[in-house]
């Protein structure tokens, strides 16, 4: 697994069922490169068990759609009760004397306290880093997400372009 590489690769959503299972059930290999995480964006279509915690999205780009499994408290992005009274009390210490970065950190603790922002919902832009795998009990490809983040359409517009960009310089003329 140490020549696989480091980032995820990114792909079209058709290209996740294109790719092929290698001798190990986690690594895939498509276009002559083997790889292990992947990067997908998308629109979600719709969104089975919402809830704060886990979540199925129904995910579809212009080549295809795909189920992702995303449970946001497997994530490294939850922030301890400690650390966020000891930010409260910052925040409220550099309030009190006229901070002149009140307004970022403002911002900055407005998001950090967000619970929703791991709540999608139909129509939402997603960016998704994650794990290819088979549910057994449907015989269907997903993707377990372990980053799953809102996006715009614009940026979907520069994903695709960037796609692009990778197929034609990268993917496929390294393949076998």
């Amino acid at each position: 697994m140490d020549s696989l590489p480091r980032n995820p690769v990114k792909l079209y959503i058709q290209d996740l069922f294109r790719a092929t299972q290698t001798e190990n059930r986690f690594i895939y290999e498509l276009f002559g490169m083997r790889f292990k995480n992947v990067m997908i964006h998308g629109v979600v279509n719709s969104v089975e068990n919402p809830s704060l915690t886990s979540q199925i999205l129904e995910v579809c780009d212009p080549t295809g759609t795909v189920n992702v499994c995303y449970y946001s408290k497997n994530i490294n992005a939850t922030v301890s009760d400690r650390t966020i009274r000891d930010l409260k009390n910052n925040y409220v210490d550099a309030s009190k004397f006229g901070d002149p970065n009140i307004q970022i950190m403002t911002t900055m603790m407005e998001c950090i306290l967000d619970k929703t922002k791991y709540a999608f919902k139909q129509g939402d832009h997603v960016s998704i880093v994650g794990d290819i795998f088979v549910d057994n009990t449907k015989n269907v490809r997903m993707v377990s997400a372990y980053s799953c983040e809102k996006t715009s359409f614009e940026y979907d517009i520069v994903w695709m372009e960037e796609l692009r960009y990778l197929y034609d310089k990268y993917y496929l003329l390294n393949k076998e």
